[in-house]
């Protein structure tokens, strides 16, 4: 029935933005591109996740997105969850797309 709101706190629609991305960067996930994505993500308050084969990391954790090892070629997911979870999952994949080549 439409319009029925969830019977208690715990009952609620969880809406979640989900994209895989390529990573292009010769140098895959390094440790400034790391950095550039930590400082990206802290800027929203969504959750931005980022998963790679069997291992998950919070975006906003510069020791777990290189701990992801992510090498050029491999494929991530990119998972955004909150109030502006739109936004930061745009953000991500412009930056993943542009500006992670050390040599920009």
């Amino acid at each position: 029935m439409a319009g029925i709101a969830p019977s208690n706190s715990c009952d609620r629609i969880v809406a979640m933005q989900a994209r895989e991305i390529v990573i292009t960067s010769r140098q895959g996930l390094h440790a400034r591109a790391s950095a550039r994505i930590v400082h990206v993500a802290s800027r929203f308050r969504s959750t931005v996740l980022l998963s790679s084969g069997a291992r998950r990391a919070s975006a906003q954790s510069i020791v777990a997105v290189m701990l992801l090892a992510a090498a050029f070629g491999s494929t991530i997911r990119i998972e955004t969850s909150g109030p502006d979870e739109m936004a930061a999952m745009t953000a991500i994949v412009d930056l993943i797309h542009s500006d992670l080549d050390p040599r920009a």
